[in-house]
Order: C-alpha cells, then structure tokens, then sequence
C-alpha cells in the first residue's frame, strides 16, 4: 500500500476542501505521466494523495532542485520521491520502469495571475516520447484556496480538479517532437482549465 498512514490522513483533509473533482476514471491502471497546470501550493500534494487513494501508486514529481531544501525538505521529498530537476529526465525513466507515475508542472512554477503561464521546457515531450507512457492532461483551480500571495490558505471549499482522457505519443525524441507533444498536451490542460475555472 502507497503511504499508508499520509493517505489515510493529509487525502481526506485535503479533499475536505475540495468543491468537485471530475476525470478519475481516466487514470490508467499502468504508470502514467501527469501533466497540469499549477496554482497554488497544494496541487502537488492533491495529485500525489490522489492517486495513492484511487490508484494505489506512486505519484513522483519533478522539483525545483534551488527552493524548499534543507533536511526537513529534503527528507519529505525522499519520502514521497520527489525528483529534483538536476539530471532529472534518467530518473524520471527509471521511475516509470518501476511502476510509479510520474507528474509535471510543465509552467516550472506556480502562476503569479491565476492565469496558465507560456511553457517554454519540452521535458515533458521528452519523456513521453522516450517512456512510451501515457500522458494524462489535468487542470486544478485552487488558486482561490491558497496562492503564492497568501501566506495560510483560505481553507474554504473551492478546489476543482478536472482530470482528462490519457493521451499516447510515439515517435523519435527529437526537439520538434517534443516540442509538438508539449503543444498538444498543453492545449488539452488549456481546455480543462476553462472547465475547471467555470465551475
């Protein structure tokens, strides 16, 4: 069992807070790649628990490898195997190999507006077209909970996460295949944004 004792704890608070979530039937069963845009502090944490309580798997993420450190940081990170972007794209391989999932914020970093940021890395594309894994666009709206501008979050129920069909990629891992992958994917998250941010 994935986090036995964080998922029968930080899920259930956090889905507390939680208005609608929509798409969990389209988590596939083998190792994805999760692809989203990123609000606010809480989105990695509402993907990890998610998929540990749906799905029973590992969720890892990409991490910025120059905020959030420390022993403290570096120990929760370990634990929920977090990969911070040094190196990063071998490990994130290895991890699909080994039946975890994999999950990005193709932005790099949360919005300042609310509004979805330009995606200029093509690590994404990348791994898709390297890993062969399905790629399952997402959109949250929780900036309302708990953005880069509030010090606590609101704590009121207003998250919305909306959970698209996967999408397969195949091809060489070339910069323009990458970088058509990241369009595609991107323009999938844009549409489910909307959707989330409607309801």
């Amino acid at each position: 069992m994935v986090y036995p004792i964080a998922k029968h704890i930080l899920w259930p608070f956090l889905s507390s807070f939680i208005k609608r979530i929509d798409g969990l039937e389209n988590l596939p069963d083998k190792p994805f790649i999760l692809a989203a845009n990123h609000e606010s502090y809480v989105d990695g944490a509402l993907f990890v628990m998610a998929v540990a309580w749906y799905k029973n798997k590992q969720l890892c993420y990409f991490a910025v490898k120059d905020k959030f450190t420390g022993p403290f940081w570096d120990a929760v990170f370990n634990h929920f195997g977090a990969i911070r972007v040094d190196g990063s794209l071998p490990k994130g391989l290895k991890a699909l190999k080994q039946g975890k999932c994999m999950g990005i914020f193709p932005e790099g970093g949360r919005t300042y507006t609310g509004r979805l940021q330009p995606v200029r890395h093509i690590g994404l594309g990348v791994l898709a077209l390297l890993s062969k894994a399905p790629v399952v666009p997402a959109a949250v709206h929780t900036y309302d909970f708990w953005n880069r501008h509030q010090i606590v979050p609101t704590f009121e129920k207003n998250i919305v996460i909306t959970i698209g069909e996967p999408m397969t990629f195949s091809g060489k891992p070339t910069k323009p295949a990458a970088k058509k992958v990241v369009r595609a994917v991107w323009k999938e998250v844009k549409r489910l944004a909307r959707i989330s941010h409607t309801r």
